[in-house]
C-alpha cells in the first residue's frame, strides 16, 4: 500500500471505514478503497479528456466540451475519498480548485461569444464539486444568473457528486454550502453509487435535503456506477441497491450503467462489452424507470449501447457511436488503446445569435 501510494494519492474517510466497510478480509468493497500491487501496472496513458471541439464556447483548462450543448467544469482535484478505479488519479489534472476569477473568466466569455447560445447544461465535476467552498458555488449561481437574464433559454446546471456517499456530513452539516445550492439551484444531482451497501441512512437523509433545498424546482436525482467483477457485476445485486435507493421518500432514477474505464480498472476487476451488456439485458425487464443506460466511455465521448443490440467483431474492434452519431473503433481486447483523434461533428444546423 506504501509503496502504490508513492504513484497515487491514498484518502479514505473515517465515516467510509465505520459505517459502510466490514471487518471481513474478503469485503470486495475494500479494493475499491485501499491501494492495490496492480495499480502500479496502470501507466496513466489513456487520456479520456483528450478530445474537445474545435469550437468551444470557453477556451480554458478547466473546461471540457465535446458537445455543443453541454460542458464539463472541473471545479477541483479533491474529493474526501479518492476510488482506485478513477481514471483521473494520475492524469493531467489542474491541482487545486476553481477560483471566483477562473469563473469570471468562463462566464466573460460565454457572454461575448456566439458558440455559447448553443449551450443548454453546465456539469459540475471535480474531483467532486461540493468539496468546495460554498462561496464559489455562490459566486458561480450569481454568474449564472445573469447569463441566463439575456438567454431565451436558460442554461442548466448538473452536479456530479459521491461526496455524500464518501462523508455525507459535509453538506448536512454545512449552512453556508446548503444556501448556496438553493441558490444555485441545480437541475440534477448525479450520484455516484457502486454498491447497495453505500446507500446508508446519512445519504438517503442527503438526498432529501439536496431535494428540498429547491422547493420550487425540485431537482432530478439520479445514480450513475461502474461495473466491476466481483463487486457489482450481478444484476441482483445492482437491483438492490436500486430498492435501497427507492426506500426513501425521494425518487432516484438509475441513470447510467458504465463499461469500466480500461484504465485505472484493475485488471481483476474488468469486464467484456458483451459482459456488461448481459448485465444490462438482466435488468432490462425492470420498470423503465428502473433501467439504467449502458455507457462505453471513449476519449471522443460517451457511447451507449442497448440491451440487445448486436455487437459486432470487425476485426478486432466493435464500431459504437457516440451520443451525436461519430463512429468509435473501440477494440475488443482487454486495453482500449485509442487513436485521439475524430472527424467533425455532425450536428443539427441551428441559427447562431449574435
Amino acid at each position: 500500500m506504501e509503496r502504490v501510494s508513492r504513484h497515487y494519492t491514498f484518502r479514505l474517510p473515517r465515516f467510509y471505514v465505520e459505517k459502510i466497510l466490514t471487518n471481513d478480509e474478503n469485503d470486495p468493497l475494500w479494493d475499491l478503497v485501499l491501494p492495490g500491487e496492480q495499480e502500479i501496472a496502470d501507466t496513466a496513458d489513456e487520456r479520456w479528456d483528450a478530445y474537445q471541439l474545435e469550437t468551444r464556447a470557453v477556451n480554458h483548462p478547466r473546461w471540457i466540451q465535446k458537445y455543443r450543448y453541454e460542458a464539463l467544469i472541473r471545479t477541483t482535484d479533491y474529493c474526501s475519498g479518492l476510488c482506485r478505479y478513477c481514471y483521473l488519479k494520475n492524469r493531467e489534472v489542474i491541482p487545486g480548485v476553481l477560483s471566483h476569477a477562473d469563473i469570471d473568466d468562463m462566464f466573460d466569455q460565454m457572454e461575448a461569444r456566439a458558440e455559447s447560445h448553443l449551450l443548454r447544461e453546465l456539469i459540475l465535476s471535480g474531483g467532486d464539486p461540493l468539496a468546495v467552498s460554498a462561496s464559489l458555488i455562490a459566486h458561480f449561481a450569481d454568474r449564472l444568473a445573469r447569463i441566463n437574464r439575456t438567454r431565451s433559454h436558460n442554461i442548466t446546471v448538473s452536479i456530479h457528486t459521491r461526496e455524500p456517499v464518501w462523508y455525507p456530513q459535509r453538506i448536512s452539516q454545512s449552512a453556508a454550502l446548503q444556501a448556496a445550492l438553493a441558490k444555485l439551484e441545480p437541475s440534477s444531482y448525479i450520484l455516484h453509487v457502486v454498491h447497495p451497501r453505500e446507500v446508508t441512512g446519512e445519504l438517503l437523509a442527503c438526498i432529501e435535503l439536496l431535494a428540498d433545498l429547491t422547493p420550487r424546482r425540485v431537482p432530478l436525482i439520479m445514480t450513475q456506477h461502474p461495473l466491476f467483477r466481483t463487486i457489482n457485476d450481478d444484476a441482483s445485486v445492482i437491483t438492490q441497491m436500486y430498492d435501497r435507493l427507492d426506500s426513501g421518500r425521494i425518487t432516484v432514477k438509475p441513470y447510467y450503467l458504465i463499461h469500466p474505464f480500461p484504465d485505472g480498472t484493475l485488471p481483476k476487476h474488468r469486464l467484456t462489452l458483451p459482459e456488461s451488456q448481459r448485465i444490462l439485458r438482466d435488468l432490462a425487464s425492470a420498470p423503465g424507470t428502473r433501467v439504467p443506460l449502458l455507457t462505453v466511455p471513449t476519449p471522443m465521448g460517451k457511447c451507449v449501447i442497448g440491451p440487445y443490440e448486436r455487437l459486432v467483431d470487425e476485426g478486432g474492434y466493435y464500431v459504437l457511436h457516440t451520443k451525436d452519431g461519430v463512429p468509435v473503433q473501440y477494440a475488443i481486447g482487454a486495453r482500449y488503446d485509442p487513436q485521439e483523434t475524430r472527424p467533425a461533428i455532425p450536428v443539427v444546423s441551428l441559427p447562431i445569435h449574435p
